[in-house]
């Protein structure tokens, strides 16, 4: 007896086929998970629209080579991941530092508690920034595993590294990049006072 197939696999043949319909339903049930993932690879709302519909544009072009032995979800991101770590590649350090804390911080949600929201924000500004002075390799695994939330296991097949490397790289990248945040918001006494303010980012 055939195995039924799976609702993503029954959208990506009729996508494939020149339904609109499918793929329509494909876009809204997945355009806001790339697009996240877009966003925090380029750090601006705009070139992640752009990156995003890059990744759209491949996937309608691979629709076929779809298997559907998983979620069509995890396909896509494998997908995309080149895309994604060439584009942060390419535009890491064209003055990305100063785009990314204001929106991608737009897209934290809104906390009840000021104080607690503005100290999020002030952590997560310092966390981008420190990102942008680690070395390539470095900021990609804390970015990947944990500001996007791929398992290990995926973040070693997208930077293509064993995963043993993986951990122990995101453990030294992690040791690294909590002395940078810290140094960001240890508070300091200013010269021509005893009042206390953090440090900048």
């Amino acid at each position: 007896m055939d195995t039924p197939l799976s609702s993503d696999l029954l959208l990506a043949r009729r996508a494939a086929a020149g339904q609109a319909d499918a793929w329509n339903e494909l876009v809204e049930l997945y355009g806001q998970r790339l697009f996240n993932l877009a966003l925090h690879f380029t750090g601006a709302i705009e070139e992640a629209e752009d990156l995003t519909q890059e990744i759209f544009l491949r996937l309608h072009r691979n629709l076929r080579q779809y298997p559907g032995d998983r979620p069509f979800a995890s396909w896509a991101l494998r997908l995309s991941r080149n895309l994604c770590i060439d584009h942060y590649r390419r535009t890491r350090r064209e003055h990305r530092s100063v785009r990314v804390s204001e929106e991608v911080l737009a897209q934290i949600p809104a906390k009840a508690d000021p104080v607690a929201e503005a100290e999020t924000r002030e952590q997560m500004q310092a966390v981008y920034r420190s990102l942008e002075e680690m070395s390539e390799d470095m900021a990609e695994v804390v970015l990947l595993r944990d500001l996007q939330g791929w398992t290990m296991e995926e973040v070693a097949a997208a930077l293509d590294v064993p995963l043993g490397t993986i951990k122990s790289r995101l453990h030294r990248a992690r040791l690294d990049l909590a002395e940078r945040v810290q140094m960001r918001l240890r508070p300091r006494i200013v010269p021509n006072g005893p009042r206390l303010e953090a440090a900048p980012c």
